[in-house]
């Protein structure tokens, strides 16, 4: 194997690198892309066949398709030239080649993700070609990096996104700072709590425990026992018994632990109230979780699509909300809940709670046709979300339902025209692909300029799901989703899971395989009413949320001040890099707070009323506000920061740095998480850098850049050269045009 082992330094390809694709990035339907596999001189003669392995998704067919494609010999290599018509799709490639020996090798991307260019690899050993493309051995991969902190599985190919060619995105998204609002956790306004609105759930049947003490911890205990969803009790732990009896059902687990009826009376009100506060932090979207009528304090079980719930306020207010938002420079857009509603609800009406309508096992009911019957999901007799009873899930392709909601005069329009921004589908990759077209064509009917944002956990580009892959990240249904594969390679990052150069890869991957319009509006997320807090991440260092609730309190609750801290440093650097990519930063309410929490429903607690009601709640920790609004103003000045080119690279394995331009706006950021100052030179000028000639030019010159942001000296700039310092655990801006 010499031979081999010596071809493997001889052969080359960098996506990133425009000689060895061109254009790079994803492109539209009908663009034309040409493939270059570099290759020595002198290993050619060894070689016998170099091809094109290029494959794709078609209807009905697992896996991937592939076509061996014939390349033509070139001074560099081996090209070939793509014509990429039809509709749009994600493609893969990898390269075959056989030595004149009989040896067959495939060029794929690198096991360990720290560098965009691939590697050359033997079946067996490194792993083996499948209808899925290259699996890598399990010895080859770096176990660190995968972790829920951290990436995912190298990639089975290099990826070709092909996007709809008319696909456009609202500008206003383009690098704007979104925040994200729990609404009955963030503020009451000076009414305090809508006592009405206690009234009418009670009237409707429906439990409320309502805290007085707005600064009083969430419930988090069922009511006999705590259990996680992802723990198999056992019957003893209810009724007693020291002996172990039979495991608990998946229902008997959901039915014994916390039921969300525990309000504390935020209002939208209060939300209106504290706009110039949002203001003061540079945020130009707000995203609020539901404020649709329904029974728990999360209101993902919708009971009524037309009223705002009555303990947040009324259409009124939200209109007024809107109103002053909109005079703020701020947009609000609403979550969508589509794929179920709330059993107790005026459309599935379990318990009969809405009079004048009957039933839903009445097939007299209007929204009988609705829901799924012939489907029981675990012991309920019909289809529900994940198997959960409160959860009925719709038939989205029911006229009467598409009608109601997407039709016109139906739901999705009748909130656009009260003013709000757009919305944010809630598991929107649970609704089949026409669906969200015909969402896509109902919402930009209404208002061109809305935006649409997808609950998608994964890479939305190759998300499959049902058996099929999915197209809603290309251009015809989504203009964002939430960017969570984000959020775990950042803190992966500084938790020293994945080192700076798979950082780097990571943020050049994101950049190539989405389509441009769709990467400048990325929800960008440290956390979510989802996840365990950023706080209490970087603390622990683990994820929470899979951990039972007891478990999940006890470990935060052990957390201690230089803990504290130690991630409050670490959160202003993480923040720091998040504020200098493209895409919209969001903040989770309360985490310029330091809120402390692990998922739901310890991350939903309530916003502060005031600094000194912190220093008794120990779920706060230390307090980043200041720099949360200096950060931010200085990223909504900042035509580069918000909407400019990006550029990545990680000179050392600490170090990240990030060049963004923006017409005559350039600025370097630079993140070093290490304990130590780190002094690093970078070539800006670098082919897979990509950087525009334009940006080249003022980089030739001799610069001698001013820092931005952080206590840093200024940067030298030496004929496309860059040298900086950065400081232990931070990310420091230069501003050099």
């Amino acid at each position: 194997m010499a031979g081999f082992e010596q071809l493997k330094w001889m052969v080359a390809h960098d996506p990133c690198r425009v000689g060895d694709r061109n254009p790079c990035g994803a492109v539209p339907v009908g663009s034309t892309v040409n493939l270059l596999l570099r290759v020595d001189q002198a290993a050619r003669e060894n070689l016998a066949l170099v091809s094109l392995l290029f494959g794709s998704h078609e209807p009905d067919v697992p896996g991937y398709v592939w076509a061996e494609v014939p390349l033509r010999e070139t001074a560099e290599g081996f090209v070939v030239e793509m014509v990429l018509g039809g509709t749009p799709r994600v493609y893969k490639y990898a390269f075959l080649l056989e030595t004149n020996r009989g040896q067959i090798a495939y060029y794929v991307p690198r096991a360990d993700g720290r560098a965009t260019a691939g590697e050359l690899v033997v079946p067996g050993p490194d792993g083996e070609w499948t209808p899925d493309g290259w699996v890598w051995d399990e010895d080859r991969l770096d176990a660190d990096s995968m972790q829920e902190f951290g990436l995912d599985n190298p990639p089975d190919g290099f990826q070709l996104t092909v996007y709809e060619p008319a696909f456009q995105t609202p500008s206003w998204m383009a690098g704007a700072i979104m925040y994200q609002i729990f609404p009955d956790r963030f503020a009451r306004g000076p009414q305090g709590v809508l006592h009405e609105g206690v009234e009418y759930h009670e009237h409707m049947g429906r439990p409320v425990r309502l805290h007085e003490n707005w600064e009083e911890p969430v419930e988090w205990l069922g009511p006999e026992m705590e259990l996680s969803t992802e723990e198999n009790g056992n019957l003893s732990e209810l009724d007693g018994d020291d002996e172990a009896d039979e495991p608990l059902s998946e229902l008997e687990i959901r039915m014994s632990s916390y039921d969300p009826i525990d309000f504390f009376g935020g209002t939208l009100e209060g939300i209106r109230c504290k706009l110039p506060y949002l203001a003061s932090l540079g945020v130009e979207v707000v995203y609020l979780n539901p404020v649709f009528e329904a029974r728990s304090n999360h209101r993902y079980d919708t009971a009524d699509y037309e009223c705002i719930d009555p303990l947040l306020g009324s259409e009124e207010d939200l209109r007024a909300l809107v109103r002053s938002a909109d005079e703020l420079g701020i947009s609000i857009m609403l979550d969508a809940v589509l794929s179920h509603t709330g059993s107790d609800s005026r459309y599935f009406n379990a318990l009969d709670a809405y009079t004048d309508l009957g039933a839903i096992q009445s097939e007299s009911s209007p929204y009988y046709s609705w829901y799924d019957f012939k489907h029981p999901s675990g012991e309920a007799s019909y289809r529900c979300w994940w198997g959960f009873p409160t959860l009925p899930e719709v038939n989205e392709h029911d006229p009467s339902w598409q009608a109601y909601i997407l039709g016109p005069g139906g739901i999705l329009e009748q909130w656009l025209s009260a003013g709000v921004r757009g919305y944010r589908l809630d598991v929107a990759d649970e609704l089949p692909d026409d669906v969200l077209e015909h969402v896509r064509r109902c919402v930009k009917g209404t208002k061109a300029d809305a935006g649409i944002i997808g609950e998608v956990w994964e890479d939305p580009t190759t998300k499959e799901s049902y058996g099929e892959s999915r197209t809603y990240a290309l251009g015809s249904a989504l203009d964002s989703v939430m960017n969570y594969p984000l959020r775990a390679a950042l803190l992966g990052f500084a938790l020293g899971n994945i080192d700076a150069r798979q950082l780097a890869t990571f943020l050049k991957r994101q950049q190539l395989n989405f389509p441009p319009q769709m990467h400048r509006c990325l929800m960008n997320l440290l956390g979510s009413h989802d996840t365990e807090r950023m706080r209490s991440a970087l603390v622990l260092g683990v994820p929470l949320r899979h951990l039972s609730r007891d478990d999940q309190h006890e470990k935060v609750a052990g957390v201690t001040a230089d803990q504290d801290h130690h991630a409050a440093h670490l959160q202003q650097m993480v923040v720091g890099l998040l504020y200098a990519l493209p895409g919209m930063p969001c903040v989770y309410y309360g985490d310029e707070l330091g809120m402390q929490g692990g998922g739901d429903p310890f991350c939903r607690a309530t916003f502060p009323t005031s600094s000194q009601k912190m220093h008794y709640r120990s779920d706060c920790g230390e307090d980043l506000t200041a720099f949360y609004q200096e950060i931010g103003q200085l990223r909504k000045l900042s035509p580069a920061l918000r909407t400019g080119l990006l550029a990545c690279t990680a000179p050392h394995s600490d170090v990240l740095c990030v060049v963004r331009a923006e017409d005559g706006s350039l600025v370097v950021a630079a993140t070093n998480r290490s304990l130590r100052p780190q002094t690093v030179a970078f070539d800006a000028c670098a082919p897979e850098l990509c950087i525009p000639e334009f940006v080249q030019s003022t980089l030739c010159q001799h610069i001698d850049a001013q820092p931005l942001f952080g206590d840093v000296n200024p940067l030298r700039c030496e004929a496309g050269v860059i040298c900086l310092t950065v400081p232990p655990e931070s990310t420091a801006y230069w501003k050099l045009v």
